[in-house]
């Protein structure tokens, strides 16, 4: 499989390219390369975490854990979600991903399955930890149990851990368009009734709308400038959509 991280050296293409390109299926991250996941893996210590955004793709693993060690990257069905645009940008400049409750909906996403210093660097990842193993002051994720994903390999999972974007969902009202979320465009998802976009039609649409500007502008401004991006996100709160967790269970990072 070849997924390799293209866009690592592009800035702009992985704020507008997000969640980027995802094998299909279940694979191996080892050495910073997506190869088939043997059989008869040996899954025993590890942590199952869905990975909805760019989680799932090999290029965003390599970005955060490097070319040492391996990650089983599993294949799962998820009911009752949809995958959509988050009410906040990423510091470099991505709209990220969060979950949405969709009745009969069922999404095509991943389980990444951590050991305990692999999730330590993803939670630091994600915000919800410091390098140091303390709180984050004002965390923009929360990390929630889901109570079951339906995996390729191993059938019923239960308890995966999520990161859940706090602000919420994107409200399509920010592009002009429709009072509810805004799914992303390249994710599978069976049954799809919300509108769907991509990361560089959305950030394309707000850049022009609320910032009178190109997103590759508004994507190069808030990668190199922290304010920014702090006024940015608060530029989408007005359109945020709650996040509905009522499915979902508190989890807390263990330092």
């Amino acid at each position: 499989m070849n997924f390799a991280p293209a866009a690592a050296d592009d800035p702009i293409a992985r704020a507008l390219d997000y969640p980027y390109e995802a094998p299909g299926g279940s694979y191996l991250f080892r050495d910073g390369r997506a190869e088939a996941l043997p059989g008869g893996y040996e899954f025993a210590g590890r942590v199952p975490v869905i990975a909805h955004g760019s989680n799932r793709a090999p290029a965003q693993l390599f970005r955060k854990f490097g070319a040492v060690g391996e990650i089983p990257v599993t294949a799962i069905w998820l009911d009752g979600y949809d995958v959509v645009f988050a009410a906040q940008f990423a510091r470099y400049g991505a709209i990220p991903a969060t979950l949405w409750p969709v009745p009969g909906v069922r999404a095509r996403l991943h389980l990444t399955w951590l050991d305990d210093s692999q999730l330590r660097v993803m939670h630091v990842s994600e915000g919800v930890m410091r390098p140091d193993g303390g709180p984050v002051a004002a965390p923009r994720y929360g990390i929630r149990l889901l109570a079951t994903a339906a995996c390729d390999l191993r059938g019923t999972v239960a308890d995966p851990l999520v990161y859940l974007a706090l602000q919420g969902a994107l409200c399509g009202r920010a592009l002009d368009g429709v009072a509810g979320p805004i799914a992303f465009t390249g994710i599978e998802v069976e049954g799809r009734s919300l509108p769907q976009a991509t990361g560089r039609e959305v950030i394309a649409g707000i850049a022009r709308r609320h910032f009178a500007e190109t997103a590759e502008g508004l994507v190069t401004r808030i990668a190199a400038d922290e304010a920014l991006r702090q006024a940015a996100t608060d530029a989408l709160s007005p359109f945020a959509l709650a996040p509905d967790l009522a499915g979902c269970r508190n989890y807390t990072v263990k330092a």
